[in-house]
């Protein structure tokens, strides 16, 4: 009786079952019913209080349990949210960001932020094979599926072997589109490497997130045809937005 109880907006007490589990069950009925779509923004804690006849600790206990299953989204300032669902993101030996969200229906949009000539630190030197200091060309996009940003992107290239690599982003709107015009016919991942960090201010600020989000890092060295590396990439992808699925690399 008492979850029927709660999917209509009645609370029974002291038939074994906890408050806020009964308060759990009736939003999640109401999700999975279509009251609420994915991504919409839920009624707020005083509102459900208000509507349950229960104070706003036991109804954040029910959402916080939501949010464990992955069926709500809570995002400090901004309120509680549908989780929408996640963008199963491919990582194979040939990975292009357009022809992997297109195969799973999603269109494509790759941003450009900005483009700005650095000295190549030791690590993103090392991977590239080029001296450390050596100037390189720094590349941020912001990548978006379904009109949704998903992720963002750091491309780094040798300056002295892709000079126009800027411009040549820019009329090809693609990174792969950019090396062919640069003369790279074909390139695939020699190394990928995951980790999950907590997100950085400015990619928070660009993906519409909290801080307190994990993002998902990979870092990927690309060679060409023979075996030259060609481009440095450091994303960040959403965690809750994002599934990262690796195949197995040849």
């Amino acid at each position: 009786m008492s979850e029927r109880a709660a999917v209509a907006g009645h609370i029974e007490r002291g038939v074994g079952t906890a408050v806020w589990r009964q308060i759990a069950f009736a939003m999640e009925q109401a999700i999975r019913r279509g009251d609420y779509k994915p991504g919409i923004q839920l009624p707020t804690e005083k509102q459900l209080a208000d509507r349950f006849g229960v104070n706003r600790h036991t109804v954040r206990q029910a959402m916080n349990r939501l949010a464990e299953t992955g069926l709500v989204s809570i995002e400090q300032g901004r309120g509680m949210f549908v989780a929408e669902g996640s963008l199963d993101y491919r990582i194979g030996a040939r990975t292009r960001f357009t022809e992997n969200l297109l195969t799973r229906q999603k269109k494509p949009l790759r941003e450009l932020i900005s483009a700005d000539q650095v000295p190549a630190p030791a690590d993103i030197a090392r991977a590239l094979g080029i001296p450390t200091g050596a100037p390189l060309w720094q590349i941020e996009t912001r990548n978006h599926a379904d009109d949704r940003a998903v992720s963002m992107s750091s491309h780094f290239f040798s300056a002295d072997r892709f000079p126009d690599m800027p411009e040549l982003f820019r009329r090809a709107n693609s990174i792969t589109g950019a090396l062919k015009l640069a003369g790279v016919a074909d390139y695939h991942r020699r190394t990928t490497k995951i980790a999950a960090r907590l997100i950085a201010a400015n990619d928070a600020r660009l993906l519409d997130l909290p801080r307190t989000r994990p993002v998902l890092i990979s870092e990927t060295v690309n060679v060409d045809e023979r075996g030259r590396p060609v481009e440095y990439v450091r994303a960040r992808f959403a965690a809750d937005h994002v599934t990262l699925s690796i195949e197995h690399l040849e």
